[in-house]
């Protein structure tokens, strides 16, 4: 089986909800660490240009969005199951709260005065000048503004008491095996856990950390170490594609073939141009043609994500 390849640095909360899940799998994976920041100028051939974090690579296959990379991981890999049947809305209602509400309201803690120090004290003024920059352009377009303040006051607190109350009967979200909405919620806890500036705002809510003391136990599988490098020579390597799930959706009126271009619609919308592949009932797919490298397949969600032709 080909091995997932994380494009990742280890601070990126999206990245650990990645990492935790290869744990739970029990996942033997590719580690490849990212730039922070733009430029990336060794991920660009594998996606074309999309800026988030983390990317994940199945040979010349390539899965952008933590929603995506999850599915298609439970996908290779279904026991144990992250997304049983019964349970699929409640899923996606928690991985909707946990996006676009509590990592939302997570994000400004990282640059109040004790957490933008810390950033300092490690990375210096310079670099920390540069990546408030980044993320200003980041939330520059799209239908997300760059939260602040306000909205954490206004979400925070209500949500980590929403959470805390949950877990009341069960040791997980939603019973006594977790979901993948455990996951999709664990990563701005990891992310407050680790922010001097947000630490202090799980005071106070006991079974939200033993929750997420148990979930930190599953680890990160087994992580090797790779050089972008290496991750580029695998997919130029490759003779194989990944299976592309379900037939193709002609809802959206556009043809195998056609030259299209898909993007975020929240935040991060620089779009990727390409052919498209395919349409499902979860994801979309286009092909790319890259100097160094040749094809390679980018697949998007089609939930937050936009296709349009360009031709």
């Amino acid at each position: 089986m080909t091995l997932p390849i994380l494009h990742h640095f280890d601070a990126s909360p999206f990245s650990e909800k990645i990492r935790l899940l290869m744990g739970y799998k029990q996942l033997t994976w590719g580690s490849v660490q990212v730039p922070r920041i733009m430029p990336k100028p060794a991920l660009v051939p594998l996606t074309g240009g999309y800026r988030r974090t983390p990317v994940m690579q199945l040979g010349r296959d390539i899965y952008c969005d933590t929603a995506l990379i999850a599915r298609t991981l439970e996908r290779r890999q279904p026991s144990p199951t992250l997304l049983p049947p019964a349970q699929l809305a409640s899923i996606a209602a928690l991985e909707q709260l946990a996006d676009r509400q509590l990592f939302l309201a997570a994000v400004p803690l990282l640059l109040r005065p004790a957490g933008r120090q810390a950033l300092v004290e490690r990375l210096g003024e310079a670099f920390v000048a540069r990546f408030q920059q980044d993320r200003a352009e980041l939330f520059a377009s799209g239908s997300t503004g760059r939260p602040d303040e306000a909205f954490s006051r206004q979400v925070l607190k209500p949500t980590l008491a929403l959470l805390e109350a949950q877990l009341t009967a069960a040791p997980f979200m939603l019973g006594v095996a977790p979901t993948l909405a455990d996951f999709a919620l664990y990563h701005p806890i990891w992310y407050l856990r680790h922010n001097p500036a947000g630490a202090s705002e799980l005071d106070g809510h006991p079974r939200l950390l033993d929750w997420y003391e148990r979930m930190a136990a599953f680890g990160h599988g087994r992580p090797q170490e790779m050089p972008a490098q290496e991750a580029l020579t695998v997919a130029a390597g490759c003779r194989q594609w990944q299976p592309l799930p379900g037939d193709f959706d002609c809802t959206l009126e556009l043809a195998a073939g056609r030259r299209v271009a898909m993007a975020a619609t929240d935040y991060g919308t620089e779009p990727v141009t390409g052919e498209l592949i395919h349409v499902g009932p979860e994801s979309m797919t286009l092909a790319r043609h890259d100097e160094t490298i040749g094809v390679v397949r980018v697949h998007f969600p089609r939930q937050g994500f936009a296709v349009c032709a360009l031709d």
